[in-house]
């Protein structure tokens, strides 16, 4: 089945179609039913599942710009699904689809992403290189939960694996030539050691972060609002103001997630309002409330 995907079911546009509707309804069924911090919902919210479902449409095309095509197509249609079924569902309704235009600029980068990695059925050691930026793309994703997982254990294990699993069947999926394979793995092999020293290298256990939208009728940030943490030795805060389809939210990096938390908006007149997040652990899993 895999060499069958990787390289032998020819992608016609009626496939394309389909798989790119199914590939919306799954994903967006995933992101309304499954909970906050499960490692099957990431695949409505990072790249990890869609690297490899790209690559699926990619070798399964006989030229570089019918590649191009049908993968610039597969996301045009299936990434407006995804929140297109979410809408009705949701307290921001149509607000949802600002969250859209991030992945729009993704999608306008597949055509000539697709066009370039259609290149990696070649099946030598320029092709291997090619493949590699999906390759380190995976095990970059990989050790960001690889980190998540060992600190709040076995949150994202499900996620890690698959990052880190489907590395290998890629490279021997697609690559069947020995220095291809040998090429992409010695690749793969050192992005993963660069990445891991650098994830863990000084690595703080306490350190948290988040994004943390904010309710728009307690808070009417506009434009000329600004954040702080009560304590700014304890990290940082970035403030959102969002736009017409987007919720305004603040990013909150802290060094140490058991001091205090609280974050202070301020006003354009100067008026302070408290936003308190408070972080507990419960075993080895971290939650957040505000």
């Amino acid at each position: 089945m895999a060499r069958k995907l990787f390289g032998g079911l020819r992608m016609t546009w009626p496939r394309l179609i389909l798989f790119a509707v199914i590939s919306g309804i799954v994903t967006a069924l995933i992101a309304l039913l499954v909970p906050q911090g499960n490692s099957i919902k990431q695949i409505a919210v990072t790249f990890e599942a869609w690297i490899v479902l790209a690559i699926i449409i990619v070798v399964n095309c006989e030229t570089p710009l019918e590649a191009a095509c049908k993968t610039f197509i597969y996301f045009l249609i299936s990434q407006p699904l995804v929140y297109l079924i979410q809408v009705p569902f949701s307290s921001m309704g149509w607000k949802l689809f600002g969250y859209y235009t991030y992945w729009f600029y993704w999608t306008l980068a597949t055509f000539p992403g697709a066009f370039i990695a259609w290149y990696i059925k070649r099946d030598d050691w320029i092709a291997a290189v090619i493949h590699s930026v999906a390759l380190v793309a995976l095990i970059w994703i990989g050790t960001g939960y690889l980190k998540q997982l060992i600190g709040n254990f076995p949150q994202y294990l499900l996620a890690t694996l698959f990052c880190f699993g489907i590395v290998p069947v890629l490279i021997f999926s697609v690559h069947h030539n020995k220095a291809a394979r040998v090429t992409a793995s010695v690749i793969a092999a050192a992005a993963f050691a660069l990445f891991v020293i650098l994830a863990f290298a000084g690595s703080n256990p306490n350190a948290y972060s988040a994004n943390i939208g904010l309710d728009e009728n307690q808070f009417p940030v506009t434009e000329g609002w600004t954040a702080e943490l009560e304590d700014p030795e304890n990290g940082t805060v970035d403030l959102e103001t969002g736009g017409e389809y987007i919720c305004p939210s603040v990013r909150v990096e802290f060094k140490d997630y058991t001091k205090n938390t609280n974050v202070i908006l301020r006003d354009p007149d100067g008026n302070a309002w408290l936003f308190p997040i408070r972080i507990t652990k419960d075993g080895n899993t971290l939650s957040i409330s505000y």
